[in-house]
């Protein structure tokens, strides 16, 4: 991560952004009973009301203090099922081989500053899925008929050293607080299709960000090949 950048495991819970939501396609994968990793899940949006359908969830993320949120959050919710929430980094999972049904990852790839961490992380979620799983991804697309991201796109290149990466900074403090990739259709179906699965389904769609801006957004399914 650039030097000028806070880690991401520093970062104040409430300032971790986590919007988009959960679409309902995932339930076209789900099976009664099936075993549901989240990575980087924040403070359980997604893992929380999974585990109240009755799935079993394993949440992880690098932050200490958003899995503190998250376990209080499940715990308040008096669930009969609660997920099970880990601090963990996705470039090497602290799981054996073939341990989940399907992983998730909810605007996660995009704190993911350079390709080769994103590639490792797509093998790691590989890894660990039973032969046939699946892979649900939901993040940012690049959003070039934007007059704010275009500027951004262009004007952060020198710092992201990647196009499509912006710089995001502490609405208080005007500090750069991390960066964010913004990917093209074409570079997450072969982040998926080059590193072991092949795509299920996949959309566009239409996400808010956490300063209320509009921008483009996939939701693609991978399958683990066999």
């Amino acid at each position: 991560m650039n030097d000028r950048t806070i880690p991401w495991s520093s970062l104040k819970g409430k300032d971790i952004p986590a919007t988009i939501k959960l679409d309902h396609v995932i339930h076209r994968f789900t099976s009664p009973g099936c075993h549901i990793l989240d990575i980087g899940c924040s403070a359980g949006n997604a893992s929380i009301p999974l585990a109240s359908q009755g799935f079993l969830v394993t949440g992880i993320d690098i932050n200490p203090e958003v899995l503190q949120m998250a376990r209080r959050s499940s715990l308040s919710r008096n669930s009969y099922q609660v997920p099970l929430f880990v601090r963990a980094d996705a470039i090497t999972l602290p799981f054996t081989p073939e341990s989940f049904d399907i992983v998730i990852m909810q605007a996660f790839l995009t704190t993911i500053i350079t390709k080769e961490d994103r590639v490792r992380i797509i093998r790691e979620a590989c890894r660990v899925l039973q032969p046939g799983g699946y892979l649900y991804l939901a993040d940012f697309g690049q959003t070039w008929h934007s007059g704010i991201y275009r500027e951004r796109y262009i004007n952060d290149l020198p710092v992201t050293k990647e196009e499509g990466s912006i710089i995001a900074y502490d609405q208080q403090t005007g500090e750069v607080s991390y960066i964010a990739h913004h990917f093209t259709e074409k570079e997450l179906v072969f982040l998926l299709v080059e590193n072991g699965f092949e795509i299920e389904f996949f959309k566009n769609d239409k996400f808010v960000t956490k300063t209320g801006n509009r921008v483009n957004g996939f939701v693609a399914v991978g399958r683990k090949e066999a």
